[in-house]
């Protein structure tokens, strides 16, 4: 399925549906942990409370004296009653003896005000305590819920025993109110987290929202739109960084059209002449068709130098266009001499630099030829071709040049020199015949080079034109110039 074909997922959404899972979880944890934490504490203190119990008539068992005759207890049933008629247990505590087969139970609510838990013969819950291997245990009973109980022998030839039993259905009860107090609060604040968190994460993609809504606006006319960039998080620089994406595009694109309205303009005219001299051809003698056909010949070819010109600059811009290699200054220096010899005379080769750099070799000798052509057109006389290092470590770069003594160009031209379809003023009355490409092409070798193309031009004596490559020195015995 396409991506315009799916639908559309809220990413503020998501956000919220993410933090309201980690809180709602976050949430049952800490109440179950509560609630696990609250019922071991409810556990410790019942087995807490029969064993203190179980301590205390140890204790008066092996102490105590009888109050009616001051002597140590000789009857069990005698010794039980004596120690419960002085006990005020818990509300939750029971305590039961048994004596002679009988069950012994005090009933404190004339003291206490409370109706405290019986223990009736017979039910699980006695038969559980007196009857078990057991002397202390846990029973579910369906009452009293957990029963925590402990069982002391008095005298094991006549069963008598003393046992306490310690009801938690109570204490339960009291936690799982405040468990359902707590969830009741926790599910409060998952709903105002909710709310909370798609206010947030509303104003947290306001930038985002305002980022789609720009790039939806953006039209092939209209490149200026810009997202604002306040603050300094990572929305601002997602915003800067888009609004230098925009000032890219637009700047290619006013350089596409402008180059598109002056290449449209450039191949209008020889399209013209071509048609021109192509509708002579029948109404002239043969030394006017010679002349039209020789015409029409030139424009052509000058169409196709700017078409090749112009293809040039397209591979420039599309980043791929140098093929880099350490190549021999001396030896490249030497050829572009003798290429440069083959189209004038007038070359000569003053400076040579040493060692090598990398570059290449196939553009920056079309580079340097093509401003050794325009030294030609646009001046007389000797035409001079050079390359040196200048700088130190580094940033030492190496300059290959052309000089001529030509005219020379003023300061206020120089700037738009290296603009595509810009041409200079040529020698004498002729009309330049390039399409102005030219130094367009030297500016992007240098460029893809790392480097730039330069100018150094003084009106009435002449200018000095080249590149400018970088050419890190590798070593200190390497020979600067010769």
């Amino acid at each position: 399925m396409s991506a315009s074909l799916r639908p559309a997922r809220s990413l503020r959404l998501r956000i919220v549906v993410w933090i309201t899972l980690v809180v709602t979880a976050a949430l049952f944890s800490v109440i179950f942990m509560t609630r696990s934490v609250m019922f071991s504490q409810i556990n410790s203190n019942a087995n807490a409370a029969v064993e203190q119990e179980i301590d205390e008539f140890h204790r008066f068992a092996t102490e105590g004296i009888d109050p009616e005759t001051q002597e140590p207890f000789t009857s069990a049933r005698r010794l039980i009653e004596t120690y419960m008629s002085r006990q005020y247990p818990d509300d939750d505590e029971l305590l039961v003896g048994l004596a002679e087969n009988n069950l012994i139970q005090f009933d404190y609510s004339s003291v206490s005000g409370r109706f405290p838990p019986t223990l009736r013969p017979g039910t699980p819950l006695a038969r559980e305590i007196f009857r078990s291997p057991q002397s202390s245990g846990i029973y579910d009973d369906p009452q009293l819920g957990d029963v925590h109980w402990g069982r002391v022998p008095i005298d094991s030839d006549q069963e008598a025993y003393f046992a306490v039993a310690y009801h938690t259905a109570e204490d339960r009860a009291q936690v799982n109110e405040q468990i359902r107090i707590i969830t009741l609060m926790g599910l409060g604040g998952l709903v105002a987290s909710t709310v909370i968190a798609y206010i947030i994460s509303g104003q947290i993609l306001a930038p985002l929202r305002h980022l789609r809504r720009v790039a939806a606006e953006i039209a092939n006319k209209d490149l200026t739109q810009r997202v604002p960039e306040d603050g300094n998080d990572e929305l601002a620089h997602l915003a800067h960084e888009f609004n230098r994406m925009l000032d890219r595009l637009e700047t290619a694109y006013h350089e596409q059209r402008t180059f598109v309205d002056d290449a449209g303009h450039e191949l209008r005219t020889p399209i013209t002449v071509v048609r021109g001299q192509l509708e002579l051809l029948e109404s002239t003698d043969a030394e006017g068709r010679r002349r039209s056909i020789e015409l029409a010949t030139n424009e052509l070819d000058r169409m196709s130098r700017m078409v090749n010109d112009m293809l040039t600059l397209a591979v420039a811009d599309s980043g791929d266009f140098v093929d880099l290699a350490d190549v021999d200054v001396a030896e490249l220096m030497i050829d572009i001499e003798d290429k440069a010899l083959t189209l004038s005379d007038r070359a000569q080769l003053v400076e040579v630099a040493e060692g090598t750099v990398a570059l290449d070799e196939n553009r920056v000798t079309e580079a340097i030829l093509e401003l050794f052509g325009n030294a030609l057109r646009y001046s007389d006389g000797e035409v001079a071709i050079g390359s040196s290092y200048h700088g130190e470590g580094a940033e030492r770069v190496l300059r290959l040049w052309v000089r001529d003594r030509g005219r020379g160009i003023s300061a206020e031209n120089q700037a738009s020199l290296f603009d595509r379809f810009t041409r200079g003023e040529q020698s004498g009355n002729a009309r330049p015949t390039g399409a102005g490409l030219g130094l367009s092409i030297v500016q992007a070798i240098g460029r893809a080079h790392g480097g730039r193309a330069y100018v150094d031009s003084t009106v009435g004596l002449g200018s000095v034109f080249g590149l400018e490559i970088p050419a890190p020195a590798k070593h200190h015995g390497e020979a600067e110039n010769s």
